[in-house]
């Protein structure tokens, strides 16, 4: 055989075994700049003959939580194939949750819940039949100024002397105007809308984890929708508060269960400052409130987990934290956020008997693996109680 035909096989045939011994093309998968702990950045810089890692840039923490490093990585010291940034988190500053919270938040806007008829002196009006308006939207703004309660629309109309007015409204991401005309109102002699708003949405689930230092936490590893629209709420505020489970309601086969609870509005832990895919954040007012009795845990994130055994937080009774037992069935290489990072089973033998599994309510409460804070319960599978989704706690945190 021709030798300038035998070189380009051998190669070839070399990098089919490197592919197949050494998957590196997981190496290039990997998101550009990733968090991880003190220990996953001695795993990253590990070296072999097939991949060598270089750290080629580091800067210390200046305003942020972390110290960043560049990394390059080389195939056999000479190609390179992969250049990642990496935040290093401190793995002594986090404490689990696992306790239940409540949560009030204050979109941003009003939400349209429904309409009303006014009774003028020209008989019954309905303004909002007409308007082209929908429940569920959310009106950001009246005639150019901002509103965030009921209150601010009624400012607004005390000066409101006839005619039409002009509400920026929020549909699903999508923003309008509608002209609409307010009726003034016989038996009080002011001009009303027509319109029944909501000011927030409220609820209850469990908290995933404190940075003691920054005070930040984090919590559901989910939104808070509205109820109408099943949209994620767009927040200009809100709080925390401590809560009270007062029944469980079991989960079964087509229909998640749900945790029965109440919290008292003067019983405030935080503030809320997001919504999102990923969960509800905020800053706790002291950190002592949510971390007495609680030991520091190390992060762990999509390097750290894996399929196997690991546990859950959660109180259930009282304001007991009860770590039960679980199997993490699998865990998804992900490149961005997503909430449905791990597929877990739950598999101890009292939370079955309480709960029936995962139930509305137990969102956020953290999952530790190997003595680390990995992720937390974001989704139970309708028709399986004892099944769920997870999120890497590196996609919290990151918020």
């Amino acid at each position: 055989m021709n030798r300038k035909k035998v070189v380009p096989i051998i190669l070839i045939f070399f990098f089919v075994i490197v592919s197949i011994f050494f998957p590196y093309n997981k190496m290039l998968e990997l998101s550009d700049e990733m968090f991880v702990t003190h220990e996953e950045l001695k795993e990253l810089l590990n070296s072999d003959f097939l991949l060598s890692s270089q750290i080629v840039s580091v800067s210390a923490r200046d305003d942020s939580d972390f110290d960043k490093y560049i990394i390059n990585y080389k195939l056999f010291n000479l190609f390179n194939i992969k250049r990642l940034k990496v935040n290093v988190l401190d793995p002594d500053r986090y404490f689990a949750g696992g306790e239940t919270l409540g949560f009030s938040l204050q979109s941003k806007g009003v939400i349209l819940i429904g309409g009303n008829y006014i009774l003028s002196k020209n008989g019954i009006e309905r303004p909002f039949e007409n308007s082209g308006l929908k429940t569920g939207d959310i009106i950001t703004k009246i005639n150019g100024i901002e509103i965030n309660n009921s209150q601010d629309i009624s400012k607004i109309l005390e000066n409101f002397e006839g005619g039409s007015i002009r509400l920026t409204v929020n549909r699903s991401g999508n923003i309008f105007e509608v002209d609409i005309c307010p009726a003034l109102d016989s038996m009080s002699n002011t001009y009303k809308l027509g319109l029944w708003v909501k000011e927030d949405a409220v609820g209850i689930g469990t908290l995933s984890f404190v940075n003691a230092t920054t005070k930040r936490f984090g919590s559901l590893g989910h939104s808070i929708n509205d109820s109408e629209t099943n949209e994620c709420i767009e927040v200009s505020g809100g709080n925390i508060y401590t809560s009270k489970i007062l029944g469980i309601k079991k989960g079964n086969s087509g229909k998640a269960g749900e945790l029965i609870g109440t919290f008292n509005r003067e019983n405030v832990l935080g503030s809320v400052d997001k919504n999102c895919d990923y969960g509800v954040y905020g800053f706790v007012d002291c950190v002592e409130s949510v971390t007495k009795n609680k030991t520091s845990v190390d992060i762990g994130g999509r390097l750290s987990a894996k399929p196997g055994k690991a546990q859950i937080l959660s109180a259930l009774d009282g304001d007991e934290i009860k770590a039960y037992d679980i199997e993490i069935i699998k865990t998804n290489f992900q490149q961005s956020c997503n909430e449905k990072s791990m597929v877990i089973r739950v598999v101890d033998k009292e939370l079955i008997a309480k709960t029936g599994g995962i139930v509305q309510g137990m969102s956020g409460s953290p999952i530790i693996q190997d003595g680390k804070l990995i992720g937390a319960v974001t989704h139970v599978f309708v028709n399986d109680a004892t099944k769920g989704f997870g999120i890497y706690i590196d996609w919290m945190i990151e918020q």
